[in-house]
């Protein structure tokens, strides 16, 4: 049976953690022919997190030295990864893990050259009372994010020639030989679109599938800031034109 590598970045999410890991064992991954490999990288929480994780059998717990951020965390969890795909899951509830199913299914045709990418604004599709297909915001994502990331979606295009709905999206699911292969060179929320640039620069496909979207607010937890925004603009510059591995 193919793997697939989930690999959670976490820092201080006692209040979801469980519940996530919970979720995802519910899911049935042999029902496509997959086994699942669930890998926490805890990014030196304050909090329970840790103690938690370490509740749940069939779980791979890492502990970074220091805090060092999410793309150091991804970073880690890859390199110990086995799977034939590797699939970041962020480690609040804003996502669905059965989503996993259908974003399987659609890289099962060609696994070693195929990405899934899961697109929040084709998930809220909606019809207009003239029937046309209109791509629109969850009603709970606060305007500034969603338009940051439609800005995001232009810029890339004008880089790199592919267009992506939701680049921001924290569900993107990547060969794993491939991802294993590449050297991450950001730490935080960039990386993301360090390896989108990586992906589109090494021809590798990718496909937008709709999911499950539940927001959350900066009260909740949410940790992605303003700033975020224009490190992400300078990462798609700054790799866009950097030599390829």
């Amino acid at each position: 049976m193919r793997i697939l590598s989930i690999v959670i970045p976490a820092y201080n999410e006692e209040a979801s953690i469980g519940t996530l890991l919970e979720k995802i064992g519910r899911v049935d991954l042999e029902s496509v022919g997959v086994n699942k490999e669930v890998i926490v990288v805890d990014d030196c929480s304050s909090d329970r997190t840790g103690e938690i994780v370490k509740q749940h059998k069939n779980v791979s717990y890492y502990l970074q030295p220091e805090n060092r951020g999410k793309g150091s965390a991804v970073k880690r969890g890859i390199s110990v990864s086995t799977g034939d795909w590797v699939l970041v899951q962020d480690a609040d509830l804003e996502y669905e893990p059965n989503d996993y199913i259908p974003m399987i299914e659609a890289a099962s045709h060609d696994p070693e050259h195929t990405s899934i990418y899961g697109s929040r604004l084709l998930g809220q599709c909606v019809f207009s009372p003239e029937g046309k297909l209109i791509k629109s915001k969850h009603r709970d994502q606060k305007f500034v994010n969603w338009f940051a990331n439609r800005v995001l979606t232009v810029f890339a295009f004008m880089l790199l020639g592919k267009w992506i709905t939701d680049t921001l999206t924290a569900y993107k699911l990547y060969p794993g030989k491939l991802i294993r292969s590449y050297k991450i060179v950001t730490s935080g929320f960039e990386t993301d679109h360090e390896l989108t640039t990586f992906l589109v620069r090494s021809n590798i496909k990718i496909i937008e599938l709709p999911i499950h979207y539940y927001p959350r607010s900066v009260e909740d937890g949410k940790k992605i800031k303003a700033t975020d925004f224009f490190i992400a603009l300078i990462t798609f510059l700054r790799f866009r034109f950097r030599r390829l591995p």
